[in-house]
């Protein structure tokens, strides 16, 4: 019986605690046993505080802590075991490898110490065979899979074999566990003094579910990750960490280099060991500290909040202010324009901002008649040959060719829509993605989820998409039927954003909610209704406030105007052609800074 770290004992013979069991328990496979280590002292003379499983070929004395593991052990062979192990020589390394294990700082007892050794596989060389150094995947004696890793760094694995943590056996017993990205990362660790360090098998690309048999082994440890520090290492520490929720967990910072064995070759051993005893807290998964965020947030402290455009609508911008990653939900009953207003925002901010966007509409069918409709917008009149010269429609047919972009409406799921969304900001760079309206995207199949609960989702799965791709997403929603019944017209009614039909989120989830109301037409001046647009939602300051006010609706041009804070009369018409942007039109200046009345708030409160 040799002893292989601080607290396990590996046995020359099985015999060495079966002549220890207890008398009633022997012949079995499992028994209690007489403690060789503290068995003999004293009151303890008499009691068999060990308890040992040959199927497995561990053990583990209850009084003085002490893991026993059958060296010689085997394994009854099973499907996941090598049942033809190659030839595996554990003598003296050949000089290739000998050759790099120097070039990476370690010692060739190290890797022996390990258990590891070479074998000559097939490869397309001269004399066609190559030198690979075998690292052993191994529990309890038995070994299940082998890696084989060439000094030009190419690797290999054994076919269908279990798929196991590399010397998973350094936790039995371990207060501390140090899991590694990689085999030579573990010999690195085992070379400047710790025992108990594991590696994860296929490194970045290892399932988690390989620890799923030793759980129980991980039980109560500390764990301490001792990966890469890239991008990829970092993202496979916080998975490890989520794995290992329930454990006290830690990282190691190494200081500017990638691994354990860049700190080994830049500045020694004991660099490594500085970096191990200095190990960082690694936060439960999901929460965050101002670290995170640290050069976000001086940017806050050294400038502000940044100041997010408006749109060029007389009387709307201190209103809404717009940030690309929102949510903004609009909504009203039939006719209130919501259709026409949601159009209107998209083409100003394609305009005004040069944000591209994408358009989920299919209620505007067919799609012909929608460009059309933009077109309008874009230009001022309708886009015919009687208003325009063949060199304008076609600056227009350009600009809306290379600023707004059509999602098919056979895609009406939410993952479709917003994965055709993800292309295009990937190849067009969209900053604007419109919805219109909500009741085309069919809702997902959740298991015993009711429809408030799937479109909680949906909403959800909309603000993630816009907070991942810095997308502004504006949601055009329908409100439930309205009561008309001793409640007056529909026009004199105004829906909340609670009375979006289906579920409260459409409040809860968005930035900005906007409720459109549109007055009667006066049947004795016979002026022009106008639209109501209530701001009811704003999150943050920056965006914008709470309010209302009203604006006209310019046929013509397919555009809204605004009114004068005192009179309410229209403000002065645009309908200038927004695709022509020569100097010399100077008939709107899209680069000038927003005037006066765009973004002061009101003087005494909104008025209306």
């Amino acid at each position: 019986m040799k002893q292989t770290n601080s607290n396990t004992w590996l046995l020359d013979s099985i015999d060495e605690l079966r002549s220890r069991a207890k008398s009633s328990d022997r012949g079995k496979q499992k028994y209690r046993f007489h403690c060789p280590l503290c068995g003999d002292e004293g009151h303890h003379s008499k009691r068999t505080d060990g308890a040992f499983d040959e199927a497995k070929g561990v053990g583990h004395c209850f009084c003085c802590g002490a893991n026993f593991m059958a060296a010689k052990w085997k394994y009854k062979p099973s499907s996941e075991q090598m049942k033809q192990k190659p030839e595996i020589s554990l003598g003296s390394y050949p000089s290739s490898i000998m050759a790099y294990l120097k070039q990476r700082g370690i010692k060739p007892e190290t890797m022996h110490r390990l258990g590891v050794g070479w074998a000559e596989l097939p490869a397309d060389t001269p004399d066609g065979k190559k030198t690979f150094m075998a690292f052993r995947f191994m529990e309890q004696g038995v070994v299940y899979n082998v890696q084989y890793k060439s000094p030009d760094k190419e690797f290999r694995f054994e076919k269908g074999c279990r798929i196991i943590p590399y010397n998973i056996d350094a936790v039995l017993g371990a207060d501390t566990v140090y899991i590694t990205e990689g085999m030579m990362d573990t010999a690195v660790l085992v070379q400047c003094g710790y025992e108990s360090v594991i590696s994860l098998p296929n490194g970045c690309g290892t399932r988690m579910s390989c620890f799923d048999p030793y759980r129980e082994h991980f039980s109560g440890v500390r764990i301490v990750y001792a990966g890469d520090t890239d991008e990829k290492g970092n993202e496979k520490r916080k998975e490890v960490a989520k794995y290992f929720a329930e454990n006290e967990f830690y990282y190691v910072d190494w200081m500017g280099g990638k691994d354990a064995n860049d700190v080994l070759l830049a500045e020694g051993e004991d660099a490594v060991r500085r970096c191990m005893e200095n190990v960082c807290e690694q936060m439960p998964v999901g929460v965050a500290t101002i670290d995170d965020e640290v050069e976000a947030f001086r940017e806050l402290v050294d400038n502000g909040v940044p100041r997010f455009p408006g749109i060029k609508l007389h009387g709307f911008a201190h209103l809404v202010r717009f940030e690309p990653g929102r949510l903004m939900v609009i909504s009203g009953f039939p006719g209130a324009g919501k259709s026409s207003f949601a159009d209107y925002l998209m083409m100003s901010l394609a305009v005004q901002q040069g944000w591209k966007a994408a358009v989920y509409s299919p209620e505007k069918y067919p799609m012909s008649l929608h460009y059309y409709e933009l077109g309008q917008i874009l230009m001022g009149r309708e886009m015919s040959v009687k208003n325009f010269t063949p060199q304008a429609l076609d600056r227009g047919f350009r600009f809306l060719r290379e600023n707004i972009f059509h999602i098919s409406e056979e895609n009406n799921s939410i993952e479709d829509i917003l994965a055709s969304a993800t292309q295009l900001v990937r190849q067009k760079g969209i900053r604007v993605l419109l919805i219109d309206p909500f009741n085309y995207i069919e809702l997902p199949v959740l298991s015993g989820a009711n429809d408030t609960q799937k479109i909680s989702y949906v909403l959800k799965r909309m603000v993630d998409f816009g907070h991942k791709e810095k997308v502004l997403v504006i949601l055009v929603a329908h409100p439930k039927k309205p009561q008309t019944e001793g409640k007056g017209s529909l026009q004199s009614q105004l829906p909340s954003l609670y009375d979006i039909a289906g579920s409260a989120d459409f409040y809860n989830k968005c930035d900005y909610g906007l409720i459109l109301q549109r007055e009667r037409r006066d049947e004795y001046t016979k002026a022009a209704p106008l639209t109501w647009i209530h701001v009811l939602k704003i999150r943050f300051r920056h965006l914008g406030q709470i309010g209302k006010r009203a604006f006209g609706f310019d046929n013509t041009c397919g555009r809204f105007v605004g009114t004068e804070e005192d009179n309410m009369t229209l403000h002065d018409r645009d309908r200038n052609d927004w695709s022509y942007r020569e100097a010399e039109q100077q008939q709107i200046n899209f680069d000038a800074a927003p005037t006066a009345d765009d973004t002061a708030d009101w003087k005494d409160g909104d008025p209306f």
